[in-house]
């Protein structure tokens, strides 16, 4: 099941990300182009930039390629947006398919104002005389402060913690004991489907990369009521209602990552989790009542999209899948409680998958 997991998040991506290099700007001011592409100057990571720089926008580029050739690409769309210089903010290998780059940057136009003018010394003769100067030399503003207009990234932007709850259908996967009659058969049907809810708490150590760490609790609960009729040992025959109902808990650590939009409105999450599995099974009878509890390591993980309606608070829908099995159960009828072995064809299976909606906020 782990390989549909990274099947789904392989597909996201691969339609995101056509293997065709994309170029995306968002940009604040447009200028007139430079007389040529040459006379866009490119700067590396931290270089220090120009006094006369002036921050209109950012620049995106993604696909196959290697540095050189996003750097031309990146040029080439700076110059047509008006851009004088560029200088490259993170290049890297998309953490999905290893072919596939991404290069961002920032574009800045040529602002001369920020730049004092070079006074000339006045000509002899002259009826006025101006303090003397050095010509040589234009110096900056001294309110200018060209790291402070780098701007920050919407994935560096978000606050590293997150409170994600979700509510949503459930279905477990697992096949009906052959072995059942009609009647149990049936019974048993309607306990595959339930409500699907729980909720996160992640942390973010790596914002630049989205990645962080968190702990799941999640719950899958069933029900099902049919009237029926038992026969006791004794040979006596009761008839009432039997009420079964299934829980199914998840509780453990996650490894999430996130991506987030440019516009900074859209936001991705990814979880995987290794935890306890708990399977609690209670029947009721009239005034008979039976639990039946397991316990198993299982695994889980989700793809889940929502969209910012405040700058903290998201909403949105996820996909979630977990697979375990328990192997024995301990079942008690009030009066004794005894242990029950299943054989590798009877495991009590708890493979299911959800579809939630859910609302997260970052703090």
């Amino acid at each position: 099941m782990r390989k549909v997991y990274f099947a789904i998040v392989y597909g996201v991506v691969w339609v995101l990300t056509s293997c065709s290099p994309k170029v995306t700007s968002n940009m604040i001011h447009k200028y007139p182009q430079q007389d040529s592409l040459e006379d866009v100057v490119l700067f590396k990571e931290k270089e220090a930039l120009p006094a006369d720089a002036e921050w209109i926008g950012s620049i995106g580029v993604e696909g196959k390629g290697n540095y050189s050739e996003m750097a031309e690409m990146t040029r080439l769309k700076a110059w047509k947006e008006g851009g004088k210089y560029v200088r490259v903010r993170d290049f890297g290998v998309s953490s999905v398919r290893s072919d596939i780059h991404f290069m961002n940057s920032d574009v800045y136009h040529q602002d001369t104002t920020k730049v004092n003018n070079v006074v000339s010394l006045p000509q002899s003769g002259s009826q006025s005389v101006s303090p003397p100067v050095n010509t040589s030399i234009a110096y900056a503003s001294p309110d200018l402060n060209t790291e402070s207009s780098v701007p920050v990234s919407p994935l560096e932007q978000l606050t590293p913690y997150t409170v994600r709850a979700f509510v949503g259908y459930g279905r477990r996967l697992n096949k009906v004991n052959s072995n059942l009659n009609l009647f149990e058969k049936e019974h048993v049907k309607r306990l595959l489907n339930g409500v699907l809810f729980g909720c996160d708490f992640l942390y973010y150590f790596n914002s630049t990369k989205g990645r962080g760490v968190g702990f799941r609790y999640q719950v899958l609960h069933s029900t099902s009521s049919d009237a029926a009729a038992f026969t006791y040992e004794n040979g006596t025959t009761e008839e009432g209602i039997w009420t079964e109902t299934v829980n199914i808990s998840f509780i453990g650590p996650l490894y999430s990552e996130r991506s987030v939009s440019r516009n900074g409105k859209h936001l991705l999450i990814s979880n995987v989790g290794l935890g306890l599995l708990l399977y609690r099974d209670n029947s009721k009878f009239k005034k008979d009542n039976t639990n039946g509890t397991g316990s198993n390591l299982g695994y889980t993980c989700d793809l889940n999209y929502s969209y910012f309606v405040t700058d903290k608070l998201s909403i949105g829908a996820a996909l979630s899948l977990t697979v375990g099995s328990v192997g024995s159960l301990r079942v008690s009828d009030g009066n004794k409680t005894e242990t029950i072995e299943l054989s590798k064809e009877n495991r009590e299976g708890l493979l299911h998958m959800g579809l939630s909606a859910q609302i997260v906020y970052t703090f």
